[in-house]
């Protein structure tokens, strides 16, 4: 009796660590899907923003066809508007496909201990189709970007994964999806493709302002705003004399503010990519270890999300409340995420 009452509580206590491994895994594999549907979202938001940046970068273009002498400055040509035709759709694919992503780690999320697999099978079957019919983007340069041949494979093992119907084991897919990410990101921002997207947009929007300003179709004493503010004092301006200081204060601050906000880009650029790059290495060593200690999206998501805000706040609003057609109705987010 006594041998049986020691082999029964070593069953137990069997029992019992086998029961918080597993749910120690569970904890994992949910904070993880979490965690990089929150990632996701933000890629999902960065890449909707690049499309209205696009969108109005193509609205100047035919502004500056229209006011601009082509003399002073090169046309934007029927070539042009085509190639950021393109460019818009293919960062729109891009952020459709981050936003199936998202679909697919809280569908993921949502069946770590429940017997409904049928959420991560639909999106997961989206977001594989979406992986490998991704197009390569045009380079400023001229030559496309190639697509890293992880996106098709990503998008292989998706698919895979599905017809064999083994949507619980949907953490290798995630993880290579997650690297294949990175790598794209990393290779189309080393190649200058975000930033070149953005600069023209401000290159684009700076040059008009000035021209403006020239033209005398804006009240330059706006600049004077900092110093008659506080004491609820209004700008005036009595002859055009009175207004060149002026002009050349609001062409000055015009340059400042342009440096400003593509030297954030930049720095949003980075941190969407640090980001990725966290997640990839997560999501891999839950894949590859069964296991992911980490809790809380990554850092780095509140810069990219602050830029966001930024720019959505700045560009008309024709660009933020209208979408191309087929485009996402993804949005900035308002609320914030905890981050670790």
């Amino acid at each position: 009796m006594r041998r049986l009452y020691r082999i029964n509580r070593h069953v137990v206590l069997l029992l019992c660590l086998i029961c918080l491994s597993s749910c120690k895994t569970s904890d994992d594999a949910s904070a993880a899907a979490k965690q990089l549907a929150a990632t996701a979202t933000d890629l999902a938001n960065y890449y909707a923003t690049l499309s209205q940046v696009t969108t109005a970068t193509i609205t100047l273009g035919g502004l500056q066809n229209t006011l601009l002498p082509h003399g002073d400055v090169l046309p934007f040509s029927d070539a042009n508007r085509a190639l950021s035709n393109t460019t818009l759709a293919e960062i729109q694919k891009r952020s459709d496909l981050a936003k199936t992503l998202e679909d697919v780690s809280t569908a993921f999320s949502n069946l770590i201990g429940s017997t409904a697999p049928t959420d991560v099978s639909n999106a997961a079957s989206k977001l594989g189709s979406e992986l490998t019919t991704l197009k390569a983007l045009p380079s400023p340069s001229g030559s496309p970007i190639s697509i890293p041949s992880a996106i098709d494979d990503a998008g292989k093992l998706i698919v895979s994964l599905i017809q064999q119907h083994e949507e619980r084991k949907a953490a290798p897919g995630l993880d290579a999806t997650a690297n294949a990410l990175k790598e794209l990101f990393a290779k189309e921002q080393e190649a200058g493709a975000y930033d070149s997207l953005y600069h023209t947009y401000l290159t684009k929007a700076a040059s008009l302002a000035k021209y403006s300003i020239e033209k005398n179709w804006v009240d330059e004493t706006s600049v004077l705003g900092p110093a008659l503010q506080p004491f609820g004092l209004t700008g005036k301006l009595n002859s055009k004399s009175d207004a060149a200081p002026l002009q050349a204060a609001a062409e000055a601050e015009i340059d400042e503010t342009t440096q400003t906000l593509d030297a954030a880009h930049q720095k949003a650029s980075a941190a969407m990519l640090q980001a990725i790059t966290d997640m990839g290495t997560r999501m891999h060593q839950l894949a590859t270890e069964d296991r992911m200690p980490s809790r809380g999206a990554p850092v780095t998501l509140t810069t990219v999300e602050n830029w966001i805000n930024t720019v959505s706040t700045s560009l008309p609003a024709s660009t933020t409340t209208a979408p191309a057609a087929g485009a996402s109705s993804t949005t900035a987010p308002s609320a914030k995420k905890s981050k670790k």
